[in-house]
């Protein structure tokens, strides 16, 4: 109902100038924008706005009525702005994935019922956490990883588009390539054991502590409890999409901007150039301590 109102309050501005829909042109659409503005609208709004004014005109050209949308690749600057994270530089990110320790057979608990599953699920977690330091993974492309994705003789993971991200394939560093191994070929093999169906999921779920199997196949579960962990060791770390924020941001230092889309997978490079505001930021950082005056 909201976006029908809008569509007929920007037919009825149309209609003050005498303009048809079939020949009204961006020129129309951004006077109409700019009345909005001048109303006291702010970008957000606005931009909701634009996007029924685009769903209109798309209509248009599925009834025939006119062969062209104006406004397809309009943007109104401003309307969606990055959510920012405190960077974590390279150091702390190594940091991060060192302190997350798999315990060995001497450890104390060994002898517990609980603890080859412990010992399993860290195993699986910090191979986790190094794809997401190094290749910039999110947590959903975690989760639908394949073993096929995995190729550990050419040293790369392959990471497949989804609606929001395009696939890439992403190099592996060589120090990443004998841990992945040890998962899939051990690790795994393990977790196997515990589940009811065959998966070809890359990462599956451990056994709940006191149960036999697991009812789920993939990891999807872990990520509050991971997150946790990595919290009560690492004060720094705020959540997953901090290090992800992080990873992008040392890209654009090293990588051009077509390259770091890429391997991002990032649908538009305007979704890449948001992180350039965090280069912007530890640069005044910079500033600020060498020049404080």
């Amino acid at each position: 109902s909201h976006y029908n109102s809008y569509a007929l309050e920007f037919l009825a501005w149309l209609d003050k100038d005498h303009t048809e829909p079939e020949n009204a042109t961006a020129k129309e659409v951004l006077a109409y924008l700019n009345h909005l503005q001048k109303k006291g609208q702010e970008s957000k709004t606005r931009n909701i706005r634009l996007n029924v004014i685009k769903q209109f005109f798309n209509y248009q050209i599925d009834c025939g009525h006119r062969t062209d949308n104006p406004v397809q690749h309009l943007k109104i600057r401003g309307s969606k702005k990055q959510k920012l994270y405190p960077i974590l530089d390279k150091l702390q990110l190594e940091k991060l994935y060192n302190e997350y320790q798999v315990p060995t057979d001497e450890d104390g608990r060994a002898n517990r019922n609980w603890f080859k599953s412990y010992k399993l699920s860290r195993a699986r977690n910090k191979a986790i956490i190094s794809l997401m330091i190094h290749q910039g993974l999110t947590t959903p492309e975690v989760n639908k990883l394949q073993l096929k994705d995995l190729k550990l003789k050419e040293g790369t993971v392959f990471i497949g588009g989804s609606r929001k991200s395009n696939e890439r394939t992403l190099e592996l560093k060589s120090k990443q390539i004998i841990e992945l191994m040890e998962y899939q070929f051990t690790t795994r093999a393990e977790l196997l054991k515990f589940c009811r169906e065959e998966t070809q999921n890359l990462f599956i779920s451990s056994p709940p502590i006191g149960k036999g199997y697991s009812k789920r196949t993939d990891c999807g579960e872990i990520w509050k409890r991971l997150s946790q962990e990595i919290r009560e060791q690492n004060k720094d770390f705020i959540n997953f999409k901090q290090v992800r924020t992080s990873v992008i941001t040392h890209w654009l230092k090293e990588f051009n901007l077509r390259q770091v889309q890429y391997m991002a997978g990032h649908r538009y490079v305007s979704s890449t150039e948001s992180y350039l505001v965090n280069q912007t930021e530890d640069l005044q950082k910079d500033i600020d301590q060498f020049y404080p005056f």
